[in-house]
């Protein structure tokens, strides 16, 4: 399967990645394994999905919040691929940061919103995954969602 073309197909656009500052990056590799930490769910340079899940956002809210942050994910994994998600081997793990209040006990169907999107990109097989979705009471800038993954490439 061709992942660049299956973005095409979709309908996809994918942000530019984030610029990065000092130490700290959007992507760094250590043998086959890429891995990506801190993707919030912006668009167009701005936190599209403030606020708790469960409180001030609804449980799809939560989900178009993650599918947001995949978004992201992919755009940041393109530019570290020199341009192309043909690379992309295996997407390994996920690990979602839900912001989420107390009573809330959903996390793992909000990251729904992002696991439908690298399986719906990557197909059934590269696109399987391990996950953990995890209740946080706040996160950097507000956001609703914070992604880490580890992504295996060819």
């Amino acid at each position: 399967m061709d992942f660049d073309e299956r973005i095409e197909e979709l309908f996809l656009d994918l942000p530019e990645a984030p610029p990065e500052a000092g130490a700290v990056v959007n992507a760094i590799q250590t043998g086959k394994y890429i891995y990506l930490s801190g993707v919030l769910p912006w668009k167009h340079g701005k936190m599209a999905y403030k606020g708790r899940v469960g409180l001030e956002l609804t449980l799809d809210a939560g989900k178009l919040a993650a599918h947001a942050a995949t978004l992201q994910a992919l755009g940041i994994l393109r530019t570290f691929l020199d341009g192309s998600l043909n690379k992309v081997k295996q997407i390994v793990s996920l690990k979602g940061f839900v912001a989420s209040g107390a009573e809330f006990k959903e996390q793992h169907k909000v990251l729904d919103g992002a696991s439908q999107l690298l399986s719906d990109v990557f197909g059934a097989t590269a696109g399987k995954h391990a996950r953990a979705a995890i209740g946080v009471t706040s996160l950097p800038f507000g956001a609703a969602i914070q992604l880490e993954l580890i992504i295996e490439a060819r």
